[in-house]
């Protein structure tokens, strides 16, 4: 192989456990870097190498791509290597095969075993279809994303240790960090644009400095997140946001009803101008609907209670909700059900997202829901202006409160 090493790939040749998780930032050249691995280690002896990743247009324009990109700088004519119809490029004694889920489909990771797994964007990912993958992989496993937020890779990774042998106990996996700076082949242009977007924290804490985030062009909110009402967690509020706060007036509150698994959870909302402010005051799972002399089970009254939540403020309810709601009123509260109607929730998320949201560090699922609520993207990879899955119950109440507030 004859091409052009950077300081990325130096740093994931270093790595010794089975399982590499490379995190990385706007071209760190983390993909490039592992295929000029796999290449090395193809020539090394014969191995079966699988490369995989979400969909075949992220696969061709990714990995294969950049694969034809290291046969032309090493003056090596790719159609001689590369089999179109299976998918595979022989290398030296070895292949590597190009895989993405939907050949699989419900069997996805239940082929043939393999020497060595390359899981491109793992994010993109879900953890059913790489666990399999990767417990049917003899030696190396590699997985790259950037990391717009926590996944599989931060959360169930670092849970799989050594069986047996000397490393018995110990954890399988290691996690670097790469940037553009460790890219030394990345182009001026692209630095530029980099640095450029310092100002957008959440993006550039993510896409230039390569650390777990919250940015996601496919989120739907955005948010900062405050102390408590008026004091940034980084004292870094601006005159202009302080004032903001200090005039925000409570409007309707927000409650989501759920049963198991789904919790019940109330907001207060503030409002002023352009700004949104979210305190969550509880979110509880497995409430009882009503209040029952002598059962020993929470109820939503008894949880209302608990918090001392004023009974004159009123609160938009889930329509689910409506047992609890005729309890909570018997004993005092002000709650009613929000209005469902056609195209509510788009509405809604329009409206919202036309805010500067703030939320309360104790507002930690609301914060969770907010971090993980995602448009959904086609085939060919593009974001669809459409909610990908359940909306969380905290933005739920969000809504609720803040379009009964609105429509009055």
């Amino acid at each position: 192989m004859a091409n052009k090493v950077t300081t990325t790939f130096w740093k994931i040749r270093a790595m010794t456990t089975k399982i590499k998780v490379v995190q990385g930032g706007q071209a760190a050249g983390k993909n490039y870097a592992i295929l000029q691995l796999l290449w090395e280690k193809a020539l090394e002896r014969k191995r079966l190498i699988t490369v995989m990743t979400d969909t075949y247009d992220n696969l061709r324009d990714g990995a294969i791509n950049d694969f034809k990109n290291l046969f032309w700088e090493a003056g090596l004519n790719w159609s001689d290597h590369y089999n179109k119809t299976d998918k595979e490029l022989v290398i030296g004694p070895s292949i590597i095969q190009f895989r993405y889920i939907s050949d699989n489909k419900l069997n996805a990771g239940k082929s043939k075993r393999r020497d060595i797994l390359y899981i491109n964007e793992g994010n993109k990912i879900g953890w059913t279809i790489a666990a399999t993958y990767i417990g049917r992989t003899h030696e190396d496993v590699y997985v790259d994303h950037n990391p717009d937020f926590e996944y599989w890779a931060h959360t169930e990774i670092p849970q799989l240790t050594y069986p047996t042998g000397p490393l018995k106990g110990k954890r399988m996996d290691s996690m670097i960090i790469v940037t553009w700076r460790d890219n030394e082949l990345c182009p001026p242009d692209e630095i530029a644009f980099i640095e450029a977007r310092k100002h957008n924290k959440q993006w550039y804490r993510v896409y230039g400095m390569g650390l777990t985030g919250t940015y996601s062009d496919r989120r739907i909110y955005n948010f900062e997140w405050l102390d408590e009402m008026g004091k940034s967690v980084n004292g870094k509020l601006t005159e202009k946001e302080k004032a903001a706060m200090a005039q925000a007036k409570r409007i309707y509150s927000g409650l989501d009803f759920g049963q198991s698994p789904d919790p019940t959870i109330l907001v207060d909302l503030y409002i002023t101008g352009s700004t949104l402010i979210v305190d969550e005051r509880f979110c509880e799972n497995n409430l009882r609907p009503e209040d029952i002399a002598g059962d020993k089970r929470m109820s939503v009254l008894d949880k209302f209670e608990e918090i001392g939540f004023d009974k004159g403020w009123r609160v938009i309810g889930d329509t689910d909700g409506y047992d609890s709601m005729i309890d909570l009123n018997k004993h005092g509260y002000n709650t009613i059900a929000v209005k469902k109607l056609k195209g509510m929730q788009a509405e809604g998320i329009r409206k919202i997202r036309g805010y500067d949201i703030y939320i309360t560090k104790r507002s930690a699922n609301v914060k969770k829901g907010l971090e993980s609520w995602m448009w959904k993207v086609d085939q060919n990879g593009k974001i669809v202006p459409e909610p990908d899955g359940h909306e969380p119950d905290g933005l739920a109440a969000m809504r609720y409160g803040v379009m009964t507030h609105i429509n009055q």
